[in-house]
């Protein structure tokens, strides 16, 4: 399930950081979390003022601040908005567009820089 793997952050989120992981390491745009309960480690992202905060769980503490999660947000995207029944407007593109939009969740997220 992509809700265990990748979370947008809003007041919830941030209350379950606070009480149910603990801050292990800050570098750079990112902070290392570990859950309490199944030792699971979780990268935030600090605060930016044009992009969306996310806490995704990685895959390993090994290059953490280099994880690729570009895969796990596109997947999100298209979770949160939903697949209408029109096709994708990119040229050459099969698939379905987003909910209220023209465009499927790749092209939405990599062409035109959606995030939610």
């Amino acid at each position: 399930m992509l809700k265990e793997k990748i979370l947008y952050v809003d007041e919830i989120v941030l209350k379950r950081i606070e009480s149910n992981f603990e801050l292990i390491e800050k570098s750079g745009w990112y902070k290392l979390y570990q859950n309490k309960v199944d030792k699971s480690f979780w990268r935030l992202d600090e605060p930016e003022k044009y992009d969306l905060q996310m806490f995704v769980k990685l895959e390993s503490v090994e290059n953490w601040t280099d994880y690729n999660d570009q895969d796990l947000r596109i997947e999100l995207l298209k979770e949160h908005r939903g697949l209408s029944s029109e096709k994708c407007k990119w040229k050459d593109c099969s698939k379905k567009a987003l909910n209220n939009l023209v465009f499927c969740e790749f092209h939405a997220y990599k062409e035109m820089g959606i995030r939610r």
